[in-house]
């Protein structure tokens, strides 16, 4: 009886599994799978989309070679997140099957990005099927059949795409660990040939034995074998070198150091190791034949990570500074330290509306001296620095230089400075001045390039001095800042509550923690006499904000409020009034503003602009329900609602800013409590009392919690 004969499929099937275990690359894999799906499912089209490294495409692939497959694998790339039967298999990882045309739109409709490309489409197929590509429980791609007939897959022919589908994920998950080992060994393999400069045997007492062309090209030197190579090893250096050689014949160690070698422009840096090679290599103690090693340049390693350590260092100082002139220290013991300069010199100009340039130096003992330079510009000193520096070296470089600073580097190099770093210092919005960075060389002249620094090292000091630049400007403003603030702080300084005979007052106002001058203001507005009554307007102000701006627009909106209280005293006319002004101004500063008309009688008429309520104690100490109003220039508040209400003899009235309220870790509702608790204590005491009281217990001595200012106005009926 003969043995069933396999069915062609599974034949095939084999065939492709034996195909993909030999797949040596991505698209060897996809070749075997389009071969096969074409000649087991008999597809029109057959495609192999692959998760792109974003994990957020599918993106086709091409076979080996189009050949007999030319046409076959049909796509575009597909988004994860569209409206695709591709996309929604590769989300669901689940095999998507389309029957036929109508069953497509039905579930994923028509139009860009939906169903399937009209590519598709038009080559005449009329079913579909999807299958997700997963190798390790991880999404790897979709692979795509298109039929020419209606139904898609039959039983069988799922089966079989579903094997085909898990076989192709296998092996491309495993070309692509492949692709990716090989290009590692390449990279090592290039790293390893670039970053080595030679490789050489040595012998005790003989020295060098083989020839190292990467050092004569380096240094230029004819020959370097025995013990020539040592002549051009930095005379520091050398002692240590043959210390570890010393040591290693001692111990039977590798030998291993670093050195700065004298290289056509200049020193450059050297790792080396020296292995030894034992005459026994079984006994440990036996002598040393011979040392087989390896040579690296890495200077370029050994000069990044120091400039990175020096800006890094500039930085940490720089943040630590208190005022300009710890910045100017900062900056040119940053120039000795850690950019190796002999002299720094910082020329700036100073002061606002200073024609002059001002030359901050110092030298070796770190002391630092000023000098002015009269004949200097500014403009001839940007014109000869340019925006990338200049490099003068010698006394060619010197000779080189603008008359007017000419000079200064001649009298620099009589002290035996021979090159120099002319750099600009600019900040993101102007130029401040220049930065010079003197450097001497040693006895030998080759140790100074004639064209000055490498570019690499250009870039380095040019991005010092940009550093640099960014605190001297940060520091020159903030300090001139202070001034303004300070005369601002003079200027709006109020001055003595006016002396009411049947009013008794008090005031506090203080700023926040480290502002000259702030936004809030309080005081009394005597009123001129109507009908025999007397009355002053009662006022305080907040400017949102602090510094120079808040205390500006407060100086501006105090002398408003002035202006309208003697034209029109009456709370709805000033607020209207002031709403005009800021509308008319176009600016947009929240200021809020409590305003009352106080006379004799004890009358009050109160309202306000979006300001706390005043408290009392008529009638027992509360807050006044004073409506509450709109800040001043928002729109929407016809400013009628005033509060009509008469005090009683002997009454307080107590007006204050949020900031007596409100702090980083204390919200309004809970100051506005405790201010009236503490009010319910003083209400009866004097102004001053009461005031004093109030602050204490809210601000406290430091104030570590307070971030905006602080006012208080207390006024007593006599």
């Amino acid at each position: 009886m003969e043995s069933p004969t396999a069915p062609p499929s599974l034949e095939l099937l084999h065939r492709t599994a034996a195909e993909l275990a030999a797949a040596l690359d991505v698209r060897d894999a996809v070749t075997s799978v389009l071969h096969a799906g074409r000649d087991v499912v008999g597809t029109n089209t057959c495609g192999v989309a692959l998760l792109d490294e974003t994990g957020t495409l599918l993106v086709p692939t091409a076979p080996r070679d189009g050949g007999d497959l030319a046409g076959l694998g049909t796509g575009l790339p597909v988004p994860l997140t569209s409206a695709t039967p591709s996309a929604e298999a590769a989300r669901t990882l689940r095999p998507v099957l389309l029957r036929d045309r109508a069953e497509l739109a039905a579930r994923f409709g028509a139009g860009p990005g939906r169903g399937l490309n009209d590519t598709v489409l038009a080559l005449g197929e009329h079913s579909w099927a999807m299958y997700p590509l997963v190798a390790s429980g991880r999404l790897v791609g979709v692979l795509r059949f298109g039929l020419l007939r209606e139904g898609s897959l039959d039983c069988e022919e799922q089966l079989f795409a579903a094997t085909l589908a898990d076989q192709c994920a296998l092996a491309v998950e495993r070309a692509r660990l492949l692709t990716d080992a090989r290009r590692s060994a390449v990279r090592y393999r290039t790293l390893a040939e670039a970053g080595s400069l030679d490789v050489f045997t040595a012998r005790p007492g003989e020295g060098m034995t083989s020839d190292m062309p990467g050092w004569r090209a380096l240094t230029g030197r004819a020959d370097v074998r025995g013990r020539a190579w040592q002549a051009d090893v930095h005379p520091e250096d050398l002692p240590g070198v043959l210390d570890r050689f010393y040591e290693s014949v001692r111990d039977r160690t590798t030998a291993r150091f670093r050195v700065r070698v004298r290289g056509l422009r200049g020193w450059r840096t050297i790792s080396a190791v020296a292995v030894p090679v034992l005459a026994d290599p079984a006994d440990p103690a036996s002598e040393i034949v011979e040392w087989v090693g390896s040579l690296d340049d890495v200077t370029e390693r050994v000069r990044a990570r120091r400039q990175t350590q020096t800006l890094h260092a500039l930085t940490a100082a720089l943040a630590t500074a208190g005022g300009y002139e710890q910045v100017l220290d900062v900056v040119l013991r940053a120039c000795l330290d850690g950019a190796g300069a002999v002299r720094a010199v910082v020329t700036v100009a100073e002061g606002q509306g200073e024609p002059g340039l001002v030359a901050h130096r110092m030298g070796q003992d770190r002391r630092r001296t000023r000098t002015e330079l009269p004949h200097v510009t500014r403009e001839g000193l940007a014109a000869f620095v340019g925006d990338r520096g200049t490099f003068p070296v010698g006394a060619a470089g010197v000779a080189a230089l603008p008359a007017e600073v000419r000079p200064h580097f001649e009298a620099a190099a009589r002290a035996g400075e021979t090159s120099w770093a002319v750099l600009p210092l600019t900040a993101r919005t102007r130029r401040l001045g220049t930065l010079v960075l003197a450097s001497a060389a040693g006895d030998d002249p080759a140790d100074q390039a004639a064209d000055g620094p490498e570019d690499e090292d250009r870039d380095f000091l040019l991005t010092f001095a940009r550093q640099a630049a960014t605190a001297l400007d940060r520091m020159q403003l903030l300090e001139q800042q202070r001034d303004t603030a300070t005369v601002l702080a003079e200027a709006l300084r109020p001055g003595p509550l006016p002396a009411v005979d049947w009013l008794a007052t008090h005031r506090v106002a203080q700023t926040s923690a480290g502002v000259e001058v702030g936004g809030d203001w309080a005081e009394l507005i005597p009123l001129p006499g109507a009908q025999g009554q007397e009355r002053v307007a009662v006022v305080l102000g907040d400017v949102m904000g602090r510094g120079a701006r808040a205390a500006t627009v407060m100086g501006e909106v105090r002398t408003q409020v002035r202006t309208l209280a003697h034209v029109d005293p009456h709370p709805t006319a000033v607020l209207r009034g002031l709403d005009a002004l800021a509308a008319a101004g176009g600016g947009d500063d929240l200021v809020t503003i409590f305003y009352a008309v106080l006379g004799r009688d004890g009358r009050l008429l109160a309202a306000s602009a979006g300001h706390l309520p005043p408290l009392t104690c008529s009638t027992g100490p509360h807050y006044l329900d004073v409506p509450p109003g709109v800040p001043v220039g928002v729109e929407g508040d016809a400013r009628t609602d005033v509060l009509d209400v008469r005090l009683d003899p002997g009454s307080a009235l107590v007006v204050f800013s949020d900031g007596l309220v409100e702090t980083r870790t204390r919200s309004l509702t809970e100051g506005l409590a405790q201010v009236l608790e503490h009010f319910r204590e003083t209400a009866r005491g004097t102004p001053a009392d009461i005031v004093g009281t109030l602050v204490d217990r809210m601000v406290g001595a430091g104030g570590e919690d307070v971030d905006d200012d602080v006012t208080v106005l207390a006024l007593r009926l006599r």
